[in-house]
């Protein structure tokens, strides 16, 4: 989950990011599907905001962002937390969880609103301008959201009935959507399929895995602890705990993600370059190695491949590979460790062109080897793409699926001088390493 990165400090860990983009994948409270936000901006003119309260926080932060395109724009930066005390937002936040309160106190309302936490720095209430009209949802994953719409130059004059109108509509489109969601929840639990050792850091994993693959509640009953690794006891602790901090939120006996999760998918965002993910395990593997390592990524739906990184070694004399350009799945040893598990439609559709003269071009000979690769794990290339290169690669995969490899390119004169079954097995444990990493390991 997190990096360390000196004595005592640490940095976001690549696999918080890997379930976050879970949750964000379909959330119609997040970006990672905002696509209707956008259109109700552009309709609007403005400025579109879906923001969640944070009560734990005692503030609320913005989960989605709509623009409208215009020289000049309100972008408030996503998942950063607003006390309730900032901006007419906040305030509206507070007379909700005011009503929703068993006869608060004015002391008590007072404490709750002015202990909260924010990381807004010096920002000011300008920098943020007052909605010119909000529509406030208690949505039925226990959530509180708003759907405002904000303009730089507040002139809400150009709010009109109709404008009003779509914006209501768009918030209880938001509510209907997450009620559907909850009311469809499957009874039987989720099971994970991962591979864990019981311990604290492996359950908090689980308990964020579930609260963000299952963003439409699961069942908080006595197989909840069998998931979580745990007896009854320590389960009714982790739960509690993470109620008590926002990362799940309970409600009639079952579990949601809770604000500090989304709050946390809004700012980490959605990620989906592998490269940003798998970046240090690679980077470790060509520490360890000295050679050249490229991360390869593949599209099963265009079935297409390419270098998504490249990490030079650290040895003299290297080879410079490309990025971001197609790579051929039946030439070289990157390709081919992929092409080894797709589909036997996907390899007859392939073209073999003659890339050099060691490049494959028969399809029976191609064949055999896909087979070979198959059984042992690993790939190799002598030439076949880049003349005079020897290449060594691993496939890696995400719950199953093959979504590309790692793989070394080395000279050839210094092939002869390389501990290859140990540069072997330091790839397969990088592809493991990624392979844990990326997949979610849960079957709903």
């Amino acid at each position: 989950m997190a990096l360390e990165v000196g004595t005592g400090k640490y940095r976001l860990g690549p696999r918080l990011s890997v379930l976050t983009n879970a949750l964000s994948a379909s959330n119609v409270l997040l970006s990672a599907s905002a696509q209707p936000l956008r259109q109700l901006a552009e309709a609007t003119g403005a400025t579109v905001l879906i923001s969640i309260c944070c009560p734990m926080n005692n503030g609320y932060f913005v989960a989605s962002c709509g623009l409208a395109k215009s020289s000049l724009m309100f972008t408030p930066q996503l998942g950063v937390m607003y006390p309730l005390t900032f901006g007419d937002l906040g305030r509206r936040f507070v007379d909700v969880l005011e009503k929703n309160t068993e006869q608060p106190t004015v002391s008590s309302l007072n404490s709750f609103v002015h202990s909260g936490q924010s990381d807004i720095g010096y920002l000011s209430e300008l920098e943020f301008p007052q909605p010119l009209f909000v529509v406030m949802k208690q949505l039925a994953n226990g959530l509180l959201a708003a759907i405002s719409v904000h303009s730089v130059d507040g002139d809400s004059s150009s709010i009109s009935e109709h404008i009003e109108g779509q914006v209501m509509r768009f918030a209880d489109e938001v509510a209907v959507r997450v009620a559907a969601g909850v009311a469809e929840v499957a009874k039987r639990m989720p099971s994970i399929e991962l591979q864990d050792v019981k311990s604290t850091s492996s359950r908090l994993e689980r308990l964020l895995l579930l609260g963000c693959s299952c963003p439409n509640g699961v069942s908080n009953t006595v197989g909840l602890n069998d998931l979580l690794l745990c007896n009854a006891a320590t389960g009714k602790r982790l739960i509690q705990s993470g109620i008590q901090t926002g990362i799940v939120k309970s409600i009639d006996s079952f579990l949601y993600p809770g604000p500090k999760l989304y709050q946390w998918a809004a700012k980490i965002g959605y990620r989906e370059n592998i490269a940003d993910l798998t970046r240090p395990t690679v980077s470790d593997l060509v520490q360890e190695t000295g050679e050249t390592i490229a991360i390869l990524s593949y599209d099963e739906v265009t079935r297409r491949a390419e270098f998504l990184d490249v990490i030079q070694g650290w040895r003299p004399i290297q080879y410079q590979l490309s990025i971001h350009t197609d790579v051929p799945l039946y030439a070289g040893a990157a390709g081919k460790a992929v092409l080894a598990y797709c589909d036997a439609e996907t390899v007859n559709s392939i073209e073999l062109v003659k890339i050099t003269d060691a490049t494959i071009t028969s399809r029976q000979e191609l064949q055999d080897e896909l087979r070979a690769i198959h059984k042992r794990g690993w790939a190799t290339g002598n030439g076949e793409r880049v003349m005079g290169a020897f290449g060594l690669a691993v496939p890696y995969f995400a719950d199953g699926k093959i979504r590309g490899s790692i793989s070394a390119t080395i000279p050839q004169y210094r092939k002869d001088d390389r501990d290859l079954p140990r540069l072997t097995q330091l790839m397969l444990e990088a592809s493991a390493k990624i392979e844990r990493l990326l997949s979610l390991g849960i079957t709903l």
